[in-house]
């Protein structure tokens, strides 16, 4: 058997690369020079105490925007799923969406994130993704404003460990929304500790230290400063957390308030890295809208590098209208920090029609000539349990229309479309011309399971049991499709050599199982594109099996008769016999995947059968752009 290649072309030709050698090398080495670097960092922040403050504080305000980002993604799986539809309807609600989630979960790397995993799920549109962006730029400013007015004013620190006291005693009890409240509040506890740390730390080397001896002066420093602020952020994952150590410097002297303005700026393009490495693995959508907001602010810092002065004159005026006090520079900066945000904003948001199509040209959706791929299911949707159910939803729906193109096209000569459209069973000339099940099964159908058995696994690591269960049936519901196209294959084979033999007889019996197969899928389809689908489906798939069971026992008796007739040897009727059966079992196969598929869907919408109509056209309409 021929084997697969472990590594696409672009993967092959990177790992050629003098950048792949240099892997190479490091992958060979890493684990002493891990090792190494880790007894250099431990032995550096031990005789440096005051930087080791700093560097506690950073590693301590980290974990707890970490536990913020989990208590929120836990407490929003179920909400989020049901209303994300809803509350990005208009480009005033996405907006607001994404300014309010920024705002309660304090990251804008978090409901980015989950932006892109709505996207991959086809749970929201482009221009929703744009407005849901927009909204969680200017919600992240709100950090900003909290770390200025209050975290670098009130001694925090005393508030901290008895909200790691109450978080972790909530962590312990066995609800799941119960534990993610306990993680947003130890996440706001280890926040309140690495804040009071850092400046604990950097009050500590003002007198030994002042980073503003470092800088450069004029337009050189500006830029360097910037880029220093992109690296800073990018290191860091987290641009609260960068913006918190500008802000503690500027506010113990460590550096000059253009010094920090210009890092601001650079924060402020780091912080979309988050967005870039979660894109990395979402779907051409995601890919585009991360590069987009990466365009937005990169065109935003240059434009207020070259009108930095002005820039900063006018956030000096506007901070005197406020009542904001010359001295008070932490503030003044949390106002520059909004200003840009409100700037990218504001310039984006008109042109997300035009960008969208733009885009959709300049980055056209490139699919594969060799094998079918997932269309819902990537890595950023797996880590979010509000999307990783759904998607897998409509990942099941993918599935089953190739599944219908592979019983057309192998087992009636037929395209889908045509197979679906007639509304005479007997009357269907079928095709002569049938592709091997098996060739097709290998392109399509065992593509598109392996992937979801691969994210099922991966997507389970975050649920809770009872979600892993439903996960669990989800993928049972796909064993059953596949299952049915397995048998296919088992169906196929003898049909190929009745129909070579050229027996009138035998012909007119396969021809038989080949119009009972073409009205089950109509009748199916039929059924799920229904209108009153949701309070009948169960009584007629019920007397679907009934008129299989019938049929059935109708062909064994019609074999019996062929047998004491003498019209029928012993092989060709235990030929035929077996592929009856074998039929029965297909057909059985489809139904049962079909009632598990129509009872997961309304129980996730509550009975309502317009959502399953609106993805079985959408399907429709992308299978209608592949063959094209």
């Amino acid at each position: 058997m021929e084997s697969k290649p472990l590594l696409s072309h672009r993967g092959r030709v990177w790992l050629m690369s003098p950048l792949g050698a240099l892997n190479r090398w490091m992958g060979q080495r890493s684990r002493w020079l891990i090792l190494v670097g880790s007894l250099v960092l431990l032995w550096w922040l031990q005789r440096a105490a005051n930087l080791s403050a700093i560097a506690a504080g950073i590693a301590i305000f980290l974990f707890g925007l970490f536990f913020l980002e989990q208590g929120f993604s836990q407490l929003a799986s179920v909400r989020w799923r049901k209303g994300i539809r809803r509350w990005t309807s208009s480009l005033p609600h996405a907006v607001g969406f994404g300014a309010v989630a920024a705002v309660m979960t304090q990251s804008s790397a978090l409901v980015g994130l989950l932006t892109l995993s709505f996207l991959s799920a086809r749970m929201i549109e482009f221009v929703a993704g744009i407005g849901i962006l927009a909204g969680a730029t200017i919600g992240t400013t709100s950090g900003g404003w909290l770390l200025a007015a209050w975290g670098l004013k009130v001694s925090i620190g005393q508030y901290a460990l008895p909200l790691l006291v109450l978080g972790m005693l909530l962590i312990s009890m066995p609800r799941w929304g119960t534990r993610g409240i306990g993680m947003v509040i130890s996440g706001g506890g280890f926040l309140f500790l690495g804040i009071d740390y850092i400046r604990g730390g950097f009050t500590a080397i003002s007198s030994v230290l002042v980073l503003q001896q470092l800088a450069l002066p004029g337009w050189n420093g500006l830029i360097l400063c910037a880029l220093a602020g992109m690296l800073v952020t990018l290191v860091l994952q987290s641009s609260h957390a960068s913006l918190l150590l500008v802000m503690v410097a500027l506010n113990t002297g460590q550096l000059d308030y253009d010094v920090a303005l210009a890092l601001t700026l650079g924060i402020n393009v780091g912080a979309t890295s988050p967005v870039l490495l979660g894109a990395m693995n979402s779907s051409i959508e995601g890919k585009r809208l991360a590069w987009l907001d990466l365009g937005f602010k990169m065109v935003t810092m240059l434009l207020c590098l070259v009108l930095f002065y002005p820039f900063r004159w006018f956030t000096d005026r506007l901070g005197d209208l406020c009542g904001l006090a010359e001295s008070e520079l932490a503030l003044r900066l949390a106002l520059y920090h909004s200003l840009f945000n409100l700037l990218a904003v504001s310039w984006m948001l008109p042109l997300r029609h035009r960008l969208t199509m733009y885009l959709q040209r300049w980055w056209p959706e490139h699919r594969s000539r060799v094998a079918v791929q997932a269309r819902y299911l990537d890595r950023v949707v797996a880590a979010h349990p509000a999307t990783a159910e759904q998607a897998l939803l409509r990942e099941l729906l993918h599935l089953l229309m190739h599944c219908q193109d592979t019983t057309a096209r192998a087992m009636l000569g037929l395209s889908r479309q045509t197979m679906l459209a007639h509304a005479a069973v007997q009357t269907v000339r079928l095709g002569e011309d049938l592709p091997s099940v098996s060739h097709l099964y290998q392109q399509t159908i065992k593509p598109l399971f392996g992937e979801i058995i691969r994210f099922a696994a991966l997507c389970k690591s975050t649920m809770t049991q009872e979600q892993g269960e439903r996960i669990d049936s989800l993928v049972a519901i796909a064993r059953s499709m596949t299952e049915a196209v397995r048998l296919e294959r088992q169906l196929q084979a003898n049909l190929l050599e009745v129909f070579a033999a050229e027996d009138p007889l035998l012909v007119q019996r396969y021809r038989g199982l080949q119009h009972r197969l073409l009205w089950l899928q109509q009748a199916i389809h039929a059924l799920m594109t229904s209108q009153e689908l949701q309070p009948h489906y169960l009584s007629r798939l019920e007397s679907m099996a009934a008129r299989i069971d019938v049929e059935s026992k109708r062909d064994r008796e019609d074999i019996e008769w062929l047998i004491r007739s003498d019209k029928l040897d012993a092989i060709a009727a235990a030929t035929l016999m077996h592929d009856v059966l074998t039929l029965r079992r297909l057909q059985r196969q489809q139904i049962k995947a079909t009632r598990c598929l129509l009872t997961t869907i309304f129980q996730q919408q509550n009975g309502n059968s317009s959502q399953l109509v609106e993805w079985l056209n959408a399907e429709e309409q992308l299978g209608l752009k592949l063959v094209a």
